[in-house]
């Protein structure tokens, strides 16, 4: 009987003293974290957009492999972040003007394949080259060619853009910061952009309806001008003027890009006509050229105000550069309005924000 209380007693003592081992050994070091894999059992592996035809468009999630055919949405995907996302580019229309940008915000933007065009149509075999998950182009129609043949031949979903107003750009850098998986930078991009917009038009609409000028837009076919559902009208109101075909009794005039005749433009007799981009075309030719004789009794034209949008990168205002045009425009229609602000500086604070380069140069901030 001794014996088995003397062995019972060791036993607790032993079991004491691993007991008491076990909570001083200092605990084994956590794991650095395992990157979690990048397709689990109900990840999400596809997303669905809307383009501005209406239709929906769903692609791999998040998206890497995009060619854009019309580069102000390439701008626009820069602007959320997503220069590897851009696989391929169509034709860049004036690239002398853009081109250092590109290269500033893309180190790999030299390296993207070029699709050509043939005949006027998207050349099919250099697009398959980039093997597309999305095609960007400007179109308002769903059966455009471009976006028939690239559906149906390379079967690859076509997103079409056609900008008419200042929310189809918030639109835009949603859709675009979705597919990538960069949703914080769409939503911080469209604050940046309208926290800009809305320090214009605090200034802007202190000047009286009765003293905002009323302005001609003119487009590079000269009599063709902005429309009041249009996103140059925009422009023009946030800038604290007031698009002359508003008073024109033309249904036409509700058309995003109706044309004029001379007559109808001489009846408006606007206070600024301010031209969109012209290489062939400067304000001075239309205030004295000999083919715009018939403008001289023009109000704009004796008053000397006629104005440009002179670079057609940095008042690219179907792009995330809305603000810019509007600075530019909102000078030099109301000079006394804006005249304390220095726009170079407004250009460069506003480029660092929104890309991260400065401006001029597009020295990385």
């Amino acid at each position: 009987m001794r014996n088995i209380r003397n062995i019972l007693a060791i036993a607790v003592i032993l079991l004491l003293i691993a007991v008491s081992i076990s909570g001083c050994t200092s605990p084994t070091p956590a794991a650095s974290p395992t990157p979690a894999p990048s397709a689990t059992p109900g990840a999400q592996k596809t997303v669905t957009i809307t383009d501005y035809r209406g239709k929906e468009i769903t692609v791999p999630y998040p998206t890497t492999r995009v060619v854009f055919l019309v580069e102000n949405a390439m701008n626009t995907m820069y602007a959320v972040g997503g220069k590897d996302a851009i696989v391929g580019i169509g034709d860049i229309w004036m690239p002398q003007y853009k081109e250092a940008f590109f290269r500033a915000v893309d180190p790999g933007y030299d390296s993207k394949l070029r699709v050509a065009s043939k005949d006027g149509a998207v050349d099919l075999e250099s697009l398959a080259k980039t093997n597309p998950q999305l095609v960007v182009l400007w179109s308002a129609d769903w059966d455009d060619k471009d976006t028939k043949a690239i559906e149906e031949t390379l079967k690859v979903p076509v997103y079409g853009v056609f900008l008419d107003s200042f929310s189809d750009l918030d639109k835009l850098q949603t859709d675009f910061a979705k597919i990538i998986g960069n949703d914080a930078r769409g939503r911080q991009a469209n604050d940046q952009m309208n926290a800009e917009i809305k320090k214009i038009t605090d200034v802007s609409k202190t000047i009286p309806e009765g003293q905002k000028p009323t302005v001609y837009w003119m487009w590079g076919d000269i009599y063709g001008t902005a429309g009041l559902n249009s996103t140059a009208n925009d422009l023009i109101n946030a800038a604290g003027g007031v698009n002359v075909l508003s008073k024109w009794d033309n249904n036409t005039k509700y058309d995003e890009h109706p044309v004029l005749t001379m007559e109808a433009i001489a009846a408006l007799n606007p206070d600024v006509i301010y031209m969109w981009y012209n290489d062939k075309l400067s304000p001075q030719d239309v205030m004295t050229g000999a083919d715009f004789q018939a403008w001289r009794n023009l109000n704009a034209v004796k008053n000397g105000r006629v104005y440009e949008l002179d670079d057609p990168f940095m008042y690219d205002f179907m792009t995330a550069r809305l603000p810019v045009a509007m600075m530019k425009v909102a000078k030099d229609i109301n000079p006394e309005t804006f005249k304390s602000w220095d726009l170079n500086k407004e250009y460069d604070a506003y480029f660092v924000e929104m890309y991260g380069v400065h401006y001029p140069g597009f020295a990385k901030a």
